[in-house]
Formats: C-alpha cells, structure tokens, sequence
C-alpha cells in the first residue's frame, strides 16, 4: 500500500562481445572474466551465428541472406520464424543504430530462444504496397501567400482537372502518379471569396516505395479512408460519434475510436490499430458556469478561472477540441466581430452557419490561444468560444474519487480480448468492404489484409522469489504465474532482512485516536509474523489537524534515533500531505508514512491493511522484503524517469535509482533538476557518478556490468538520448574508474504508452510472454515483455530497446534480467509492467515534482523512503 498521496543495437548492433576468459588475476577495474552461471543464465543459443557486414554507413542499404542462404546458421529456429523474422533490413529506418550507433557497433540479428513456444495473435496487419509505383514529389507555392491549411488544401482541390484526381497532398508538398508537363508550372485558382491565387508546382524529386516518405504518404491515405468511413478526426486520432455511450447516471458520453499507424518492421509493412475512447461530459460548460455561480457568486469569477483554465473542451457541432487559456468576461454571445467583411453577432453567426440556436445571450466567452502546431499551419487568431457550445472532455478529480463511477466506465473502456479483437477486427472488416475506401487506397496500389496477424511468441519460466521461513531459513515462494501475485504467499513467512521498528512515533488528531491505536496494535502484531519487530510507539495526539499541527509534533519530538514517523489524516488534502513530506524529506530527514483514516476504518481487512504498510514501512527504512535470483556477479541495475516540476515553470526533476547489492534489493536514489525543454536527463553524470561511488563503498569494488533502463523517451528522441546520454554515462564511468575502468555496459530504452496487444488462445497472455520478431523494427535490438497481469481489460506489453549494448550477454540473458526485475517493486506483492527500478525512480520524481520542489536530504539516499 502506498502512502495516501501518490502520483500515480534489431540495433541488432550490440557493443564489443566479451573477452575470452583468461587465467591472469583480473585488476581493479578492468571487466572480469564471463563467470559459469553468467554462461549458464538460460539454455538456448540465444543469437543466430550468421554476422551481416561489419560496419553499416548511414544511408547505405544492407540487406541479408535469402533465407535458403542460412538456413544452416539459424538450425536452431523454427521454418515458421524464419519465414517472418530474417528479412531484410533497411537502413533507412531514422532510428537505426546505422545512423545514432557509434561506428565500432557490430550488426547481428539477435533472438531469444529460452522458454516455451506460445501461439499469439497480434493487433497488426498486412500491407501490400506496389514497389514499382512511381511517385513524383512537388512543393507547392501560394502567390499570395496562404497560411491557413484549410485553404490550401480547397485550391488543390479545385486544379484537379490540371494536376489529376490521384494525388495527395499534405499541406506543402504534392505527391502525383504522372510527372506534371512543366517545370515549374504555375496554375491560376480562385478562392471562395473570388480572389484569385497563383499557385506554384516545383518538382522535387521520386519517393520510392519503401522508404518513409512513401510509409508517410501511405498513412496520409489511410487517414483519407477513414474520412470516408465517416469517422471524424478529433485532435490525432478518429472517432465515431454516431457510436458514443451514454452514462446517464454519471452524465458522461464515452466515444469509441481508433488510433492507427503503419510502420516498417521486421515481417514487412504492417498496419497497427488498437481501439481508443475519449470520455465527454453530457452537461456543458454553460452548466458548469450556471452551477459555479450559484454556489458561489460573489467569487464567481476566480472560481470559474480556477475550474476551467487549462481544461480541454469539445466543440459538439464540429467535433474539434480546444484548451481553455482564458475566460473574457467582457464579450458575450450578443457581441459582435467581423466575418467576410460583415459584422455579426456570434449568436447570429452560429444560427445562420449551424443553424443553432444560442439560449443564453449574455454568456462570456472562453478564449484559446494558438498552439505552437496552430501558428504553424498559420492559424494565428485565438479562439472564441461559446459555453453552450462545447463540453469538457476527459474525468475531474471528483469523478476519478469515485470507485462507482469507475468501475461502470471501465465496462465500456477496459476491453478484454474478445471484446478488443472483435472491435479492431470491425474497421479491417469496413475498409475492406467499402468502395469509398477502395477509391482512396486501390489508384495507390494498397492492399490491407483483414486477418489478424499470428505469430509466435514465448513463455519464459516463472522467477523464483527468495524469503525467509518462520526458522530464518531462506526459501521460495510459492505463486501462480498466470495471476503473478504472491501476496498470499508472503503469509507466515519472514522478510528476507528485516528492519526492527525500534523506536518510531504515530501522530493523529483527537476524533480518530481510536483507529489509530487500533492500527498501532495491529502492526505491531503483522509485524511478529514477519520476524519484523515493532515496538510500542510514541503516541502523539494532536488538538486539530490542521498542517502546523503536525509540523509542530514532529519536530518537537522528533530525536536522532527515531526511525519512523506515521500521520494518520482525517482526509487527502495535499497541502498537508507535502508539508507532511517536505518537512520529513527535507527539514529533518526520517522515513515518512502518511495513512489516511478512512484506511483504518475497514475493521475486516485491517490486518492485510497493516501487513502492507508494515512491508512498506520496512522498506522505508532499508529493509528487504524479498529477493530473486540475479546469475550476474557484480551487477548493477539502474533506473531513470523525469518528470515535470508542478511548481516551478520549466523545470523538470531526473531521478536515477541503482541496485547496490548482488540481489537487487537495496537502492540508492538521487536526484537532479534540469530545464524542461526535453525529457533529457542533461545531469546524468552526476546522478551516475553518485550512484558508482556508493556501490563502491558498499562492495568495496566498482560494478562489472550495468544496465540502465530509460524510461519517458520516445521514438522521435532516441537519437538525441543516444547522443546526450550515453555520453554522460561513459564520462561517469572515466570519473569513477578511470579510463582502465570499462565495464560492461547497456542503454535500454522502456516504453509504456504503446499501441501493441497480444493476444493468447484463451485471452489474455501470462506474464513472462516475450516476442522479439515480426513486430519489432528492422536493426533494433527490440522485444515486447508481458510481465504483469490484470483482472479486467487486455494486457498491455511494454517495449524494450536496447540502443547501446556492451556487456556480452545473450538476448536470453537480457530479456530474463528484465522479466525479474519486474518482481522486485516492494510496494506491490506482484509483477508490475516495468523493471523496479524504473518504477522506483519514477515515485522518487513524482514526489519530488510534486510535493517537495526540491532535492530531498541525502540522509535518505540509500532508502526506498518515498514507496
């Protein structure tokens, strides 16, 4: 249980494999030799023998045997994995390790092979391209210049008889099927108002297929497609409103919709969908106006700034989204303002255009400025809205508090397989059967299968979990892998190293004295159970509980030997929750819990309530809950995540959290602001060179191998990541060791917020399912990880790219190092979706950009304080 407020290379290039084992003493420093049960760390090969050409130039094509050329290589494969996973490879991909790798990278296709053969499906589709079609590109030129998007998009549309019916344009550049018979050619177009525009055609060059820029143009027509569906496009992704659900008891409408993208990979060119809602409010923002006034109008004003500024809003009539900068108090729906050179009132405007009938005149207006993706389409003007017009989108605070409401949205938004597979299969089958479709996608030669892709994927073994029995002996335990939980198995056994709470103190106002007391007993008995000793507390009682109340009791009683504080808070206020935090994370150091009451009020989970504060508590402290089995010698598993500084503007916080023992369960954190341009981490070097030195006073030696996991980077960024920081880290290796000191050392990039499923034969697939072909992209080292299960919904993997590799283990090595460290997140008796120390870095930013605003004590380094 958390703390009441929570937030919540294939490159197939890899680094120098390692050395051949010597004799010779190993110096301080300098990478040891492959250890027995490094090599012993999963049966399998785990890599085919073939090796492509030694080195790849940026934007030099390499292409790899026909399959019939190594078949010998890959023996160890099967016929049905060779046919979707050793393709070519291109080196177009902008992400290749071809073109952000350093030049001494190998390039190998690298697959695991250990665990068992699971037969999957997968939310991707084939798609058909003609790689002889002919594509001309050519920028297009407006005389008298034109900014607006929309505009440009009705003149090309009006020289179809000159340019031809089969184009696509994309707002600057046309794309033809026939080269144009002059270049340049200049063509004379009218606007609506009847002006006249010149307009411009300046050859560029071919696109050829497959490259991106077709992959671009290919996307472009699909969006088109599903304009002919009927769909409507709603910020990046489309929808169908004829579809929305009404929640009546909760008065929203959730929208069903899709989000689509078709990519290279590895089997070919394959379309991705996956199924989106967007959740609407019913009432209008007029509504919430009315309402805010009754409750409060003499303040109405601020309070309506407060509620509306920074909320995104849908305009119902043409289904566009806008975020609310400003409310103008001074304009209403009678004012006026200038359209095609006539003055009219927004009333009248949206009567005549929309035939809509406004019912109150005198509403103010909201006001949203353009996005920086606004002034480059050349949209410059804000926007003004009419309240009765529009309604907010997505959930308030007071809807997420809600378990009901939660609960019967998720009905309609948490699919299950079925379910998700059956709605996907819908738009493949649409496409597929519509002429309007067929006129977009057949003059392009773009055929898109309908069958759901099979493939082939992996079952890695369950992990075991190392504890103690009620005799102190270490032992396993005991858990269903499909369920990935174990928190029945931590019953009657004892933690794997306990910290005795010897002196700790509880603080609560005087109306829930009782449950608190309550719970102090309680503990105290979980506690026996887990070998973990828990003393009487000092007890604290307060007058009220407002913020300096608690303040004053802790630091009037807090002594040098105290080793826990516990507020027990009669609701979730987060002003006394962070004065709470930063008064114990920053002023005077000490491990920190804050309960809310209504936790304690449950009297029939109240021990499975204590046993899981008691665990966290302990970790808190530097206690280890559990342990799993790391074959690595002297490794060190490190996690990174940022996050934006709520209060400070521009500001962003990098967390680094690293392992400093053989089993990967105690930590060091630390932290470092950085401007928000990017979600860089431009002091990694410090946070890393901090991190090695503790390791070393610990073990008395720097580690032998490191595997950094970077979480909050997308694609887009990997290239700059590669650049920026790896770099740092290898000048916090130099700071730390010296230039003897290389271990060996890998950059795994982890991404959540994807659009892959996986589907098993019987729904969902078991955590441990691993798949490192046909999905992944061509010259990654890349692989999808099931590691968690859910109770409602489908699964989400989570994507892994190793973009810098030097430490000589197998892919087996690697993807199973992963899957355990996702065992190891203390605050959650089960598997969770990233490694620990992601997760761990993640809550350390959290806290910090939301609560303290600044770098917490480093008393509190090595303990996991802010579970």
């Amino acid at each position: 249980m958390a703390d009441t407020k929570s937030g919540s290379g294939r490159a197939r290039g890899r680094g120098p494999i390692s050395k051949k084992p010597t004799e010779e003493p190993v110096r301080p420093g300098l990478n040891p030799p492959q250890t027995e049960i490094e090599k012993k760390f999963s049966s399998g090969r785990g890599r085919c023998n073939y090796r492509r050409s030694q080195i790849v130039d940026p934007g030099e094509v390499s292409h790899m045997p026909r399959v019939d050329q190594r078949e010998e290589a890959v023996s160890g494969i099967s016929k049905a994995m060779e046919a979707v996973t050793l393709k070519k490879c291109y080196a177009y991909d902008q992400y290749t390790v071809q073109e952000y790798g350093p030049s001494a990278l190998k390039h190998e296709v690298f697959l695991g092979t250990s665990g068992t053969k699971i037969n999957l499906k997968t939310n991707y589709f084939e798609v058909s391209l003609d790689e002889d079609l002919h594509i001309f590109q050519y920028h297009v030129a407006f005389k008298p210049e034109i900014e607006n998007v929309r505009i440009k998009y009705f003149l090309i549309a009006q020289l179809a008889n000159t340019v031809g019916k089969v184009k696509c344009f994309d707002g600057g550049i046309l794309y033809l099927q026939t080269r144009l018979p002059k270049d340049p050619m200049t063509c004379l177009t009218t606007r609506k108002d009847d002006s006249q525009v010149n307009v411009t055609f300046t050859f560029v060059g071919e696109v050829h297929a497959n490259t991106p820029q077709f992959l671009q143009i290919v996307n472009l027509l699909f969006r088109r497609a599903q304009v002919a569906l009927q769909m409507k496009l709603i910020r990046h992704n489309f929808f169908m409103p004829q579809l929305g659900i009404q929640v009546k008891e909760h008065k929203v409408e959730i929208m069903p919709g899709y989000t689509t993208s078709i990519l290279r990979y590895d089997f070919g060119n394959l379309l991705v969908v996956d199924t989106i809602h967007k959740i609407l409010r019913v009432d209008t923002v007029l509504d919430v106006l009315y309402f805010l006034y009754k409750s409060n109008k003499d303040d109405f004003q601020t309070k309506a700034l407060k509620e509306l500024v920074g909320q995104i809003v849908m305009t119902r009539y043409n289904n566009k989204t806008y975020r609310i900068d400003d409310i103008d108090f001074n304009s209403t729906a009678s004012s006026t303002f200038e359209k095609n050179g006539e003055v009219i009132s927004f009333q009248d405007y949206y009567s005549k255009a929309w035939t809509l009938e406004i019912t109150d005149p005198d509403q103010p207006l909201l006001i949203s400025r353009p996005t920086e993706k606004d002034l480059r389409r050349g949209e410059k003007q804000m926007v003004r809205i009419i309240p009765e017009l529009c309604v907010l989108t997505g959930l308030d605070d007071k809807l997420r508090s809600n378990y009901k409401a939660m609960k019967d949205l998720a009905e309609h938004t948490r699919l299950g397989p079925p379910a998700r597979i059956k709605q996907i299969q819908s738009l493949l089958d649409r496409v597929n059967c519509s002429d309007k479709v067929a006129e977009v996608l057949e003059p392009w030669h773009i055929n898109i299968s309908s069958t759901m892709m099979s493939i082939e994927g992996r079952q890695l073994p369950a992990e075991k979990l190392l504890v103690r029995d009620i005799k102190g002996a270490v032992t396993n335990i005991s858990y269903d892998i499909k369920e990935a939980d174990w928190s029945r198995g931590m019953r009657n056994i004892s933690l794997l190293n306990p910290v005795h709470m010897d002196n700790w103190m509880i603080i609560y106002p005087r109306q829930i004295a009782k449950s608190s007391s309550e719970f102090s007993n309680c503990l105290t008995n979980v506690g026996r159970q887990m070998k973990m000793r828990i003393a009487e507390p000092i007890a604290l009682e307060i007058s009220d509980d407002r913020n300096d109340s608690y303040l004053q009791a802790i630091r009037q009683n807090l002594s040098s030997d105290v080793q826990m504080v516990v507020c027990v808070a009669p609701n979730a206020k987060k002003d006394r929750y962070d004065a709470i935090k930063k008064c114990c994370c920053i002023d005077n150091p000490v491990p920190s819990q804050v309960i809310l009451a209504r936790t304690l009020d449950k009297k029939t989970s109240l021990m499975s309530v204590a046993t899981k504060i008691a665990i966290q508590m302990n970790c808190k402290m530097g206690g280890e809950v559990w342990g799993a089995e790391i074959p690595v010698q002297g490794l060190m598993v490190v996690g990174v995540d940022t996050y934006h500084d709520s209060a400070q503007k521009n500001q962003s916080v990098g967390a680094l959290v690293a392992s400093l023992n053989k089993e990967c369960t105690r930590y060091f954190s630390k932290t470092e602001y950085h401007p928000t341009k990017d979600d860089l981490m431009r002091n990694l070097q410090p946070l890393l060179t901090g991190a090695l030195k503790k390791y070393h006073s610990v073990n008395g030696a720097l580690p032998r191998k490191i595997i950094l996991f970077r979480d909050g980077v997308g694609d887009g960024q990997l290239k700059t990541v590669f650049n920026c920081e790896i770099e740092q880290v290898q000048a916090a290796l130099k700071d730390s060791g010296g230039q003897e000191y290389s271990p060996g050392f890998a950059f795994i990039v982890v991404k959540k917020r994807i659009n892959t499923r996986l589907f098993a034969v019987d729904g969902n697939p078991s955590p441990g399912t691993v798949v490192d072909h046909t999905i992944t992209k061509p010259s990654w080292f890349d692989f999808f990880l099931v590691s968690q299960s859910v109770r409602q919904g489908t699964v989400s993997p989570t994507s892994y790219n190793v973009i810098y590799d030097a430490t000589g283990l197998q892919p087996d090595h690697i993807q199973r190092l992963t899957y355990k460290m996702t065992h190891l997140y203390f605050n959650w008796q089960g598997t969770i979706r990233v490694p620990a120390p992601c997760q761990y870095a993640h809550k350390l930013a959290f806290l910090q950009g939301q609560s303290l605003h600044r770098e917490f004590s480093g008393y509190l380094a090595d303990k996991l304080f802010y579970l």
